[in-house]
């Protein structure tokens, strides 16, 4: 039974890797490691405790950061990371667009980086409220917070964390505009204020998943520098 979180670490560059994996360790977390992605999914599938967290570099030869998290999301949804030397906004968004939680930009200070694992693994320890067992119902949909399920039409969709816990946000209240900073707060934490990126990239993943399971007409709306609203179908 694990007493520390456990952390893959993903890097091609073995220099970074162990300082990644050494300065993890000195802060009390449990570590393994790989030097490439297909080496990291052969190794998360063969841990018998599996990671609580992905930390995967972003550019690496054959199977880079993004191919292994299009992978890795096929099957898992444990919180992962990029660590990355670009800093544009473009490349960002496409980590975020693939599923990534978090991304920090080489090169960066262990306080920054562990200060980003905690905050993950804080937020997913938290979780939404799983003793709440009632169904939120907003006209079509319908989310089980307890079982973490959310479905259109009753045909299940499925949403990774993040996603999950926006789309508890607005469930509990639809018909309210909640700020950016409000729902940074909520699902990201106080460290992420300012992150709005984050917010327009999950909201369109969500939109898009909504619309392949039939849902035509708008669900969430976004209000230009205030935030995001949910049309509230109970009416």
């Amino acid at each position: 039974m694990k007493i520390h979180p456990l952390i893959l670490v993903i890097d091609d560059e073995s220099k970074i890797r162990r300082f990644v994996c050494q300065s993890l360790e000195r802060e009390g977390f449990d570590v393994a490691s790989a030097g490439d992605g297909e080496e990291a999914l052969e190794v998360f599938e063969a841990l018998s405790e599996k990671p609580d967290l992905v930390i995967v570099d972003y550019m690496m030869p054959e199977m880079d950061g993004l191919d292994f998290l299009e992978e890795f999301r096929k099957s898992a949804s444990t919180p992962v990371i990029f660590l990355s030397a670009r800093s544009e906004t473009s490349v960002k968004t496409k980590a975020l667009e693939a599923g990534a939680d978090d991304y920090v930009v080489k090169p960066f200070s262990v306080e920054e980086l562990t200060a980003r694992v905690k905050a993950v693994l804080r937020r997913v320890g938290s979780q939404t409220d799983s003793t709440v067992t009632q169904d939120l119902i907003n006209g079509p949909l319908k989310m089980n917070i307890g079982r973490r399920k959310f479905y259109f039409n009753d045909k299940e969709i499925n949403l990774p964390d993040i996603e999950f816990r926006l789309m508890t946000v607005l469930m509990k209240k639809p018909g309210i505009v909640f700020t950016h900073e409000d729902l940074l707060r909520q699902v990201w934490g106080a460290e992420f204020i300012g992150e709005t990126n984050y917010l327009r990239v999950s909201f369109a993943r969500i939109r898009k998943k909504l619309r392949a399971a039939g849902l035509e007409e708008p669900l969430i709306s976004s209000y230009s520098g205030i935030g995001y609203y949910m049309e509230d179908y109970s009416e």
